[in-house]
């Protein structure tokens, strides 16, 4: 078994079904971009919570998860060959809908309030606040 942090898009709509305990499960396919060479297709099972949050999820969804990685081999019905692939049992899942904003609402004039940055006490002695900056050298584009 393999700990893995998979990103990819669903290739189809996630299903989510209900198990013989009466919690949730869900099944999916993520499709990986691994370099120039073509995707590799990943399925996925996800159990509880995490599957109902991958369940809300639309085929063409961007997701993240984390998980047990274990390779897989099948007969292909049609041709009878030999088929790879890899199946993940999911620990934990992020979509771009878990991001939340850090930015606070708009004030009454349109602009956000956003939390400046602290400087760590970097200061510049060289430039002052009466006297342009050093380096005032034209730029051709």
């Amino acid at each position: 078994m393999i700990d893995a942090l998979i990103s990819g898009k669903l290739i189809r709509d996630p299903t989510t079904k209900t198990g013989p305990s009466g919690k949730p499960y869900c099944n999916f396919l993520l499709m990986v971009f691994v370099g120039e060479e073509s995707p590799v297709v990943v399925s996925g099972i996800a159990f509880q919570d995490v599957a109902q949050r991958i369940g809300k999820l639309a085929k063409g969804d961007a997701l993240t998860v984390t998980g047990a990685l274990k390779p897989s081999t099948w007969a292909d019905k049609t041709t009878g060959e030999t088929k790879h692939g890899l199946n993940v049992t999911v620990s934990a899942c992020l979509s771009a809908y878990d991001v939340k904003k850090k930015r606070t609402p708009p004030t009454e004039h349109g602009e956000a309030n956003v939390t400046p940055r602290p400087t760590g006490g970097v200061t510049r002695p060289y430039v002052r606040d009466d006297e342009p900056p050093p380096f005032d050298d034209p730029i051709d584009f």
